[in-house]
């Protein structure tokens, strides 16, 4: 039997290997993780191969797999995924506590695992850290009595905290940047399946790394809106002006015009990746929140409810800053062309005026060429007959044979008018040439 396939699409292996990317990581509680995003340039990009290898290096047995953007290392003291987006790279490092969580969730740092400096030199700019701890569920506990007993641990101002996933699971946060510069998560687990922590902590470190990616227009999109007022009251009164100026200043009003065109494409094309990007952002948060299945606890703020208060003011910032851009940019267009149309209308107006002009010209130049082709009729035949008469007088002398001028001048004078008329008829019957 023949099993030879046909040949392959180059990228089918990398698209297969997409489903594969963000597989869960099976984690056994108690668990630490440390989450970081990092903002990266393609430069710094460049430097993260040559930085992992200062680990790898402590480990014979492994080696670094540039070809994938997704790859997993086991340090034995530790275990480091390694994620590779377009805008950041994210470092997921896991270990086993050395020390009892009972009391303090978050006893050591993750410093500690690996070599001196390592951590502080990692290539680009930090966006985002999360500091978790995965515990299993106490049986003898309560939703209520495990807010209070660890509560201690965070803001009690900025506390949240909310029954998660299938199984029921407690998730506490505060959502607040602490002095090791990462945010407490603390998890508690019913789930039965390591596979099931790992797909519930997927969920909320993409929560939180989506909700710092979809805020990084913010800053952009208040410039935008501190901006757009000025270039709109531009625009309005260029408008009027164009509604009510005379042709004159429309060259003038065209060259202002273009100038705060130019300046709104220099911003959108500055900020409409960003401002998408953050749409696409805020979109994948909800969706990551709709997937907790979030349960409310009493008198406790939620974790959604919490994203979803804080945020929204983020996302209608971003959301005006984007839609007024393209709005003001639209009217720029629309001006534009309005001017342009009153001046291509004026234009035709003069052109008729000169065609008119023209036309008015050419019929002065046929009478004129009419009065000559009359006036030929007496001149050319008085010539015409003079000099035949002198030409057949020289002629008749030459020869011997008498000739009378006034008999010539009889004759010729019909001859040349004819001659003249078929002459005359053949040029205004000749076809002009092309393009006349």
């Amino acid at each position: 039997m023949d099993k030879t396939l046909p040949p392959e699409y180059a990228y089918r292996h990398t698209l297969n290997e997409e489903l594969h990317r963000h597989s869960y990581e099976p984690l056994h509680p108690p668990e630490r993780v440390v989450l970081l995003a990092m903002l990266v340039t393609p430069e710094e990009r460049g430097l993260e191969d040559a930085h992992l290898q200062a680990l790898v290096a402590e480990c014979p047995a492994l080696s670094i797999d540039a070809s994938s953007n997704s790859s997993r290392y086991d340090f034995g003291a530790f275990r480091l995924k390694i994620e590779r987006h377009i805008e950041f790279t994210r470092y997921k490092f896991v270990w086993k506590p050395q020390l009892s969580l009972d009391q303090t969730p978050f006893p050591d740092f993750l410093g500690e695992l690996l070599p001196q400096g390592w951590l502080s030199q990692l290539p680009g700019r930090l966006l985002n850290g999360l500091n978790i701890a995965l515990l299993n569920y106490p049986s003898d506990a309560t939703d209520a009595s495990l807010v209070e007993q660890y509560g201690a641990s965070f803001d009690s101002r900025r506390l949240s905290a909310s029954l998660v996933g299938r199984s029921g699971n407690l998730a506490m946060t505060d959502f607040h940047i602490k002095a090791d510069g990462l945010i407490p998560l603390l998890v508690f687990t019913k789930a039965r399946l390591p596979a099931q922590n790992g797909r519930l902590m997927l969920r909320l470190i993409e929560i939180d790394t989506y909700r710092s990616l979809a805020m990084l227009s913010l800053p952009a999109a208040r410039n935008i809106l501190n901006e757009l007022p000025a270039l709109e009251s531009e625009l309005a009164s260029l408008t009027e002006a164009v509604a009510t100026g005379d042709s004159e200043g429309d060259k003038a009003l065209l060259e202002e015009l273009t100038s705060i065109a130019a300046r709104v494409e220099r911003m959108t094309a500055a900020n409409a990746r960003h401002l998408s990007a953050s749409a696409a952002y805020f979109n994948l948060v909800s969706l990551r929140l709709k997937e907790l299945r979030e349960e409310l606890i009493p008198q406790i703020n939620s974790i959604g409810g919490f994203l979803e208060r804080r945020l929204e003011p983020t996302r209608t910032t971003c959301e005006t800053a984007a839609s007024r851009l393209d709005q003001l940019s639209h009217r720029v267009a629309h001006a534009s062309q309005l001017l342009r149309t009153r001046v291509e209308v004026r234009h035709e107006i003069q052109n008729q005026s000169l065609l008119i002009s023209m036309n008015e010209s050419f019929q002065s130049q046929l009478s004129l060429q009419r009065a000559a082709e009359l006036l030929s009729f007496v001149i050319v035949p008085y010539y015409g007959v003079n000099l035949l008469t002198y030409l057949l007088e020289e002629i008749g002398e030459l020869g011997g044979i008498p000739i009378d001028p006034q008999t010539v001048k009889a004759l010729g004078v019909p001859v040349i008018i004819i001659l003249m008329l078929v002459v005359l008829r053949h040029m205004h019957r000749a076809p002009k040439p092309s393009g006349q």
